[in-house]
C-alpha cells in the first residue's frame, strides 16, 4: 500500500511573478469568481516573463482574471509514488470492453 505524501502550497498574490525557474510548471490561479483554475507559467526567455496560460493557450490575466497563485507539485513524481494505485492492463481491457459505445453497439 502506498503512503501518503505531503506537500504544501505557497498561496501568492497575483502581483507576485513566477521566476524563471518556474517555466512550464503548472500553477493553481484563484478566480474570487469561480474558484481554482490550473494553469503552465511561461516566459519568453530568462529575463522576460510571458504569463501563466491556460492548456488552450489562453492568459489567465492577474488582477482582472486571478487574484492569487501557487506553484503545483510535480504531479509525475507523485504519480510515479502512487503507480500501485493504477488498474491492470487486464483491468483496463475488462472496464473498457464493458462500457457502452457511442453508438450503442
Amino acid at each position: 500500500m502506498s503512503t501518503p505524501i505531503t506537500e504544501s502550497l505557497v498561496i501568492r498574490p497575483a502581483s507576485e511573478q513566477p521566476t524563471f525557474d518556474m517555466n512550464g510548471k503548472e500553477v493553481l490561479v484563484l478566480n474570487p469568481c469561480d474558484g481554482w483554475h490550473i494553469g503552465y507559467v511561461s516566459f519568453w526567455n530568462e529575463k522576460e516573463y510571458s504569463g501563466i496560460y491556460r492548456w488552450i493557450g489562453e492568459e489567465f490575466e492577474p488582477r482582472y482574471f486571478y487574484v492569487a497563485w501557487a506553484l503545483l507539485p510535480d504531479g509525475l513524481k507523485i504519480g510515479d509514488a502512487f503507480e500501485a494505485q493504477g488498474a491492470t492492463p487486464e483491468e483496463h481491457d475488462r472496464y473498457w470492453a464493458a462500457r457502452e459505445k457511442p453508438n450503442g453497439k
